[in-house]
């Protein structure tokens, strides 16, 4: 694998077979985003699941700036399904955190990112709601 095919992990995005409003994006294997379409008040709800890294990390990129693209301008992110996440996925956050619009973490976060934020000092970079008041 070339260093240029491991900054562009495939990522899937389909419309969800039961549900015209849910997009489904994918990194092979190992993590996993939805999507639901924008809502009227420019609310977009996104659920991240799996390992997000290097290499899967751009399904969760794509998630969100299709949101955006969508015309969302609160993007409520629920984290709570991450099993892992390195300073590539918290790069992308901060990232999505510095374009227009709001972005909010819900969770609870799990441990092991609630530490990674702690660590990095991102934790106040960020609004995180750790129960569903911010829906």
């Amino acid at each position: 694998m070339t260093s240029n095919e491991r900054t562009r992990p495939e990522v899937l995005s389909t419309p969800g077979a039961d549900d015209h409003n849910l997009y489904l994006y994918s990194a092979p294997g190992r993590a996993g985003v939805h999507r639901r379409a924008t809502r009227p008040d420019g609310t977009a709800v996104l659920t991240a699941s799996g390992e997000l890294d290097l290499d899967s990390v751009g399904c969760l990129r794509q998630a969100l700036t299709d949101a955006r693209n969508d015309g969302a301008t609160r993007i409520l992110l629920d984290l709570t399904a991450v099993t892992f996440g390195d300073s590539t996925f918290l790069n992308t956050l901060l990232t999505a955190r510095n374009k227009p619009g709001q972005l909010i973490l819900t969770g609870p976060l799990p441990d092991h990112l609630r530490h990674l934020f702690d660590l990095t000092g991102a934790t106040r970079l960020f609004h995180i709601a750790d129960d569903d008041t911010a829906a």
